[in-house]
């Protein structure tokens, strides 16, 4: 009976392992040397016997952890592919709520459009019927120019606003095929368009979002602006989801400076995340809205924060009154 009495290792990939009468000498797990002590009491045969036992089951040890590691990278490789097939899916599925509410948003000033032209068709039959008539003088022509006028100005808010809605829409549509962190836009320029995407979905749950700016609304942020929209309306819709269907409720957003970083915090008052979840957050695909939830949302934020802006998510929660999340964006 032999017992292994000591294990050295000589290198990354070397190891000398002795026992009572054997040293054997492994290197990347193949036998490359193998010694008897002299008083030993071994054959050649025995000697021969033992090398090559060793060695077969060395290669053996050798094959099966390569396979192993084969199996290992393939099934890291799947996991990836189901993630990114996932995240694909929640970016659409959000978007196509996005699209949704945009279309909702666009019907307003559409109809106002319509009432424009039809006000203004019904100007010119009057402009085009007083022509002849003895009745109307200058002043009442120049009356009826007027009012043509005043309607163009209500058009053209109305085209600048889709406009904008539209242009808005692109971006995020194309956000995740975007790289470019080297463009500049203003703070305003953020909330203009967050408000844009969002008032659909706010007024659909009857929550009232306060905006506070405690900061400069023309800072100068560096960075993709799609990208923040998409993390910033992401917690505005977490904070809309956690009061879980009751209305007339509240959400704060405050942007401030804070030493060299801009941080936009978004507040919920509807009673803190589960406890459960809190330590999880970020970490993994962790959800804070139940069963309806997959996580991914606050997870592609954290990334997005972390890859685009080399920024920072946190948060703060109190049980029976609420949570705020913190997006962290330094100034470059």
């Amino acid at each position: 009976m032999h017992y292994i009495t000591e294990i050295k290792d000589i290198g990354k990939k070397c190891r000398i392992i002795i026992d009572d009468d054997i040293v054997v000498q492994l290197y990347k797990g193949e036998v490359r040397k193998l010694g008897i002590k002299a008083d030993s009491q071994f054959s050649n045969e025995s000697y021969n016997e033992m090398y090559n036992i060793l060695n077969k089951r060395a290669r053996e040890r050798s094959l099966f952890l390569l396979k192993d590691i084969t199996q290992h990278k393939e099934d890291m490789e799947t996991i990836k592919n189901n993630q990114d097939i996932l995240m694909e899916r929640e970016r659409l599925a959000g978007l196509g709520q996005l699209i949704g509410g945009i279309a909702h948003n666009l019907k307003t000033p559409i109809m106002s459009i319509a009432g424009a032209v039809q006000g203004l068709e019904n100007l010119i039959r009057e402009y085009d019927e007083s022509i002849d008539d003895p009745l109307v003088n200058s002043q009442d022509h120049h009356d009826i120019a007027k009012d043509m006028e005043e309607w163009i100005p209500k058009i053209r808010a109305h085209l600048e606003y889709m406009s904008d809605i539209i242009t808005t829409v692109k971006g995020q549509a194309v956000a995740s095929l975007s790289s470019d962190d080297t463009e500049e836009f203003t703070i305003n320029e953020l909330i203009k368009r967050v408000n844009i995407l969002m008032k659909h979905e706010l007024k659909n749950a009857y929550i009232y979002m306060n905006v506070v700016m405690k900061t400069d609304e023309n800072q100068v942020i560096k960075g993709n602006v799609n990208s923040l929209v998409q993390v910033v309306n992401n917690m505005i819709s977490n904070a809309i989801q956690a009061y879980e269907g009751k209305h007339d409720q509240n959400i704060e957003m405050i942007v401030n400076k804070k030493e060299n970083n801009i941080v936009i915090s978004i507040t919920d008052f509807a009673g803190g995340l589960p406890k459960e979840v809190q330590d999880r957050l970020f970490k993994e695909m962790v959800t804070t809205k139940g069963k309806n939830g997959t996580g991914l949302g606050l997870y592609m934020s954290y990334s997005n924060i972390k890859a685009h802006f080399g920024g920072d998510i946190t948060y703060v929660t109190e049980t029976g009154k609420g949570t705020t999340f913190n997006i962290i964006i330094p100034l470059r």
